[in-house]
């Protein structure tokens, strides 16, 4: 998770990685008395500015019996507060030319807003709203459910989304019964939606939905010190309490070669889950590397393999999750008709064991790097892009994470990708290989 400005363009035959200065703004944070961090980034490429506020608060939060409330609850923060009706807050944001937005995820859960530079404090007033005069009527709750319910059925009806819940039932399945957070999804299921009401909303969104445990980020065509006034102006005078404890959860790994076979759609697809560490960890972004030498970009191990010179696949893609703690990487790819998939298997495994055994070129390496290095400068260029970066980073790690994970990225050498790939690329060790084949195949 990383955000830039352009990189220079070097002439040199090697490629040249500028400073991390040069790559990642930082922005001023800040914390009020009540405990929300802020964070101000002027960005004035446009004037446009971008709001993110995260939560602290995400599946690995839930009760077992309850899976499914934060994403649950990130839906009814759409539908209204004491003073505003169920969809004003989308009608008003259209009214002032903006847009928002939200997302659910097993750590957090994010809310953002984008206005223009004369205007986006009205996200602020909008937020602080919600924040503390959320109204969950009864009546909104069962219908919101109901959107819920068909939104899962999609998902279970889409091949690849089926397959990764399978998948992950089986990788994050814990020794003593269960699933390990990671495991649960993270729009609950049928039952655990049946049993969330008001009241279970009322309770999560009363014990963590407050400033102590939110982050708000500030991002475009400010003024730092004026910014961090209209903040204070409207956030400030909220009661500080103390969140709920909050531990990051074990990292779990499954053991030996776990199989999970589904009938699903007409093609098949392979998906291969490693275990993965923390985002924050020092070996995270050399696994990143990895997966960009194994299967980012035409000249990629895996794409030659089985999509150009093989011609076994459609495409193939390997990423590592950036997580809160320890979970998964994932190397997906779709086989073309009538080729054998057996030998696709068996071809993905052993260039996993070629690169735990042989490090990979130079070349191969400061291709990796540029390749990262571009994907997260396009993928930031925006304010909202960076507007979630920095949120997402301080609510997890800290502001300074960004710059800290493509330092070392720039440092990892030959001998720090050939010891990562030894501890996380041994499929025997810990994997789990996952098929969705054709319903109505052999």
């Amino acid at each position: 998770m990383i955000g830039s400005t352009s990189p220079t363009v070097s002439e040199s035959p090697t490629p040249v990685w500028p400073g991390t200065s040069q790559v990642i703004p930082r922005p001023e944070s800040r914390r009020l008395t009540n405990g929300l961090d802020v964070c101000i980034l002027p960005w004035r490429r446009a004037p446009v500015v971008a709001t993110a506020l995260v939560y602290r608060a995400g599946t690995m939060d839930e009760a077992v019996e309850h899976g499914g409330t934060a994403h649950f609850l990130e839906h009814m923060m759409f539908k209204g507060t004491v003073s505003r009706g169920p969809g004003e807050l989308d009608r008003l944001t259209r009214a002032l030319g903006g847009s928002n937005n939200a997302y659910t995820s097993h750590d957090l859960t994010l809310y953002y807003f984008t206005l223009a530079a004369d205007r986006w404090q009205n996200a602020l007033e909008l937020e602080r709203d919600r924040m503390e005069f959320l109204r969950l009527d009864p009546a909104e709750v069962d219908s919101e459910r109901g959107v819920i319910l068909e939104e899962l059925a999609m998902y279970e009806g889409e091949p690849w989304d089926a397959l990764d819940r399978a998948s992950g039932n089986e990788f994050f399945k814990l020794r003593q019964g269960g699933l390990h957070p990671y495991g649960c999804p993270v729009l609950g299921d049928r039952e655990s939606l049946a049993r969330i009401d008001a009241g279970v909303l009322g309770s999560f969104y009363r014990a963590r939905y407050i400033p102590s445990n939110a982050v708000l980020t500030v991002v475009g065509d400010v003024d730092v010190e004026s910014a961090f006034d209209d903040v204070s102006r409207w956030f400030d005078s909220l009661p500080s309490a103390a969140p709920e404890p909050r531990n990051r959860p074990q990292t779990v790994v499954p053991t030996g070669i776990r199989r999970v076979e589904r009938r699903h759609g007409d093609m098949e697809r392979l998906l291969v889950s490693l275990p993965a560490p923390p985002g924050d960890d020092l070996d995270h972004p050399v696994l990143k590397l990895l997966t960009t030498i194994l299967a980012s970009g035409r000249s990629s191990r895996l794409h030659r393999a089985l999509v150009d010179e093989g011609a076994l696949c459609v495409w193939v893609s390997a990423d590592a999750n950036e997580t809160l703690a320890g979970s998964s990487l994932q190397l997906a790819c779709e086989v073309l008709p009538g080729a054998d998939r057996h030998r696709v298997e068996l071809e993905m495994l052993r260039m996993l064991d070629e690169l735990r055994h042989e490090p990979p070129t130079q070349a191969e390496i400061e291709r990796a790097r540029q390749i990262v290095l571009s994907d997260w400068v396009s993928g930031h260029e925006r304010v909202d892009q960076l507007a979630f970066l920095f949120a997402s980073s301080q609510a997890l790690w800290s502001i300074d994470h960004p710059r800290q994970y493509l330092q070392r990225l720039q440092d990892a050498g030959s001998e720090d990708l050939l010891r990562v790939a030894g501890r996380y690329l041994d499929v025997e060790a810990g994997s789990v290989i996952a098929w969705s084949l054709p319903r109505n195949g052999a």
